[in-house]
């Protein structure tokens, strides 16, 4: 995990961030992946999974709010929200600020996680406790299957996981989409975590391919997440209930909980869609001028 007491976080095989790390707490191997957790000077406690950070004290917040407010305000009532990983809690937490949430399940295949989530941030783990969650330690791939068979309905679809290596490669498939379609109505959306757009440009191209032809209609946003490979990332939300870009957006609701957020506004949500050139281009197939980064993860 650590060089000395230096972290090094492969952004790619060849561009590392050093982090000097202050003391670890836990480094092991879980059933399904290397868990690391230490402490940082400048980014305070640090997940690692895989040897890649996934959440830090100091930048989680625009991370998950990316993740969970844009679909959460573009539905017109979200009652029952999924969230694929996201064992941390952080997205959880954020999709338990919206008043309308009856029930909002979360799904984690690895349990250690959740542990660790609690025992070294609390903050975060407190939403796993709060009644309106249903957390369950269990493979996402499968219960998404359980639950399309059974006919069961949700509103929002989160999907808070790795990158797509190892045993995530399954939550980036045409297939799993086209499971988590079955599960949401005309105005439901799903929204994946999808890469780095400085670093993973393909990757992030061919995941909104992959939605736009499954659902229909899928709009990709970007925003920042300082520990993440380039500092930079990107989110796809897709539904088939039309251009989710042209829903009336709940401003006045978006500037009441501003004062609970750190990232997400209503300013940001209104121009959310707006995408850098070469983003917009590598997704239409335009050139234009520049280098081109290749997937280089």
């Amino acid at each position: 995990m650590a060089n000395g007491f230096t972290y090094l976080d492969p952004w790619t095989k060849l561009t590392k961030i050093q982090l000097t790390v202050t003391n670890i707490y836990e480094s092991f191997e879980s059933e399904f992946q290397t868990i690391d957790v230490f402490e940082t000077r400048d980014f305070g406690t640090v997940l690692a999974l895989g040897g890649v950070t996934n959440v830090t004290d100091r930048d989680e917040s625009s991370y998950h709010e990316l993740l969970a407010h844009a679909p959460m305000f573009a539905h017109p009532n979200p009652k029952r929200v999924l969230i694929i990983g996201g064992g941390d809690g952080g997205t959880l937490r954020e999709v338990l600020r919206h008043e309308s949430v009856e029930e909002a399940v979360l799904v984690d295949i690895d349990g250690e996680v959740i542990r660790c989530a609690r025992q070294y941030f609390p903050e975060l783990a407190a939403s796993l406790d709060h009644p309106k969650a249903t957390v369950i330690v269990g493979d996402g791939l499968a219960y998404v299957e359980e639950q399309a068979a059974a006919g069961a309905a949700f509103d929002v679809i989160l999907i808070d996981s790795t990158d797509p290596v190892d045993a995530a490669v399954e939550l980036f498939t045409r297939e799993f989409y086209e499971g988590c379609a079955t599960l949401l109505g005309d105005e439901g959306i799903l929204v994946p975590q999808s890469d780095s757009p400085t670093f993973c440009l393909d990757r992030v191209a061919d995941i909104y391919h992959t939605l736009r032809d499954v659902f229909g209609h899928a709009r990709l946003y970007l925003g920042q997440t300082v520990m993440y490979p380039g500092g930079f990332w990107a989110f796809c939300a897709a539904s088939r209930g039309g251009d989710i870009a042209q829903r009336a957006l709940p401003i006045a609701r978006i500037q009441a909980m501003e004062p609970e957020l750190r990232y997400f506004s209503a300013e940001f949500a209104q121009g959310m869609f707006a995408l850098p050139l070469y983003v917009r281009r590598a997704i239409n197939g335009e050139k234009g001028p520049g280098p081109t980064l290749a997937d280089t993860p």
